[in-house]
């Protein structure tokens, strides 16, 4: 896959998606490209040495040697784990900038790097923002950002509706394949695992990018090997 700002989103909650952001800049970093990583939004948080910090995000930052300030890394962030809007409200936070906040802070990242990979929050159609009588998504959040779409799904039992639902919803935007990751161990001979992805992809016609299996292991020699092995 050659180098490109993407946007990473996913079916749901869970599903892999900082893992795969994670492999992606690492992929493209391999090729030689200065590659910036972005969560601009996430719910979640905790404070640490009095900032509010989400912990994928930190863990982004570290394990692709990110110099940016967190500010850019993650401009909007929430102290519960809820869809970002209802974490907002309950903490009684505007929201009605939020998206502005988000593309400023990637216009920066962009004009520092070659590439910037942005991950999504939750799954594409969770709500991120409220102004006046508008309801903002991942969709409207990507056309802000104007980048293409890769999407993470799972292969377990249930993946076809939760992966072409996702596809059907995303044709207004420029979705350039499946990521199929394995965020939990799949048991060896799951029919389901071993045939979704094809069918997903053939539905579709959209390339599958990669399979990424479990990995227990997280450091960033071994996310270097999965990227080799992979990708």
């Amino acid at each position: 896959m050659k180098p490109q700002s993407l946007f990473v989103t996913g079916t749901d909650t869970n599903v892999g998606k900082t893992i795969c952001t994670a492999l992606l800049a690492l992929h493209f970093m391999q090729q030689g490209a200065d590659v910036g990583i972005m969560k601009p939004i996430a719910s979640g948080c905790e404070i640490h040495n009095g900032e509010l910090i989400n912990d994928d995000a930190r863990w982004l930052k570290k394990i692709t040697g990110a110099n940016d300030e967190m500010e850019l890394i993650n401009p909007a962030r929430y102290m519960e784990p809820l869809a970002p809007l209802t974490a907002a409200r309950r903490n009684n936070e505007s929201t009605s900038d939020v998206l502005q906040k988000c593309q400023e802070a990637y216009a920066e990242l962009a004009r520092r790097h070659e590439i910037v990979i942005v991950e999504g929050v939750g799954g594409w159609m969770v709500p991120l923002a409220h102004h006046k009588s508008t309801f903002s998504d991942c969709a409207d959040l990507v056309n802000t950002l104007q980048l293409p779409i890769v999407t993470v799904s799972r292969r377990v039992l249930g993946t076809i509706n939760h992966s072409l639902l996702t596809w059907r919803a995303t044709q207004e935007q420029q979705m350039l394949g499946w990521i199929f990751c394995d965020s939990a161990p799949v048991n060896a001979g799951d029919v389901a695992a071993e045939t979704s992805p094809a069918l997903i992809a053939e539905i579709s016609g959209l390339p599958i990018i990669a399979q990424v299996p479990f990995l227990e292991d997280l450091s960033k020699g071994k996310l270097n090997d999965a990227v080799q092995k992979y990708f």
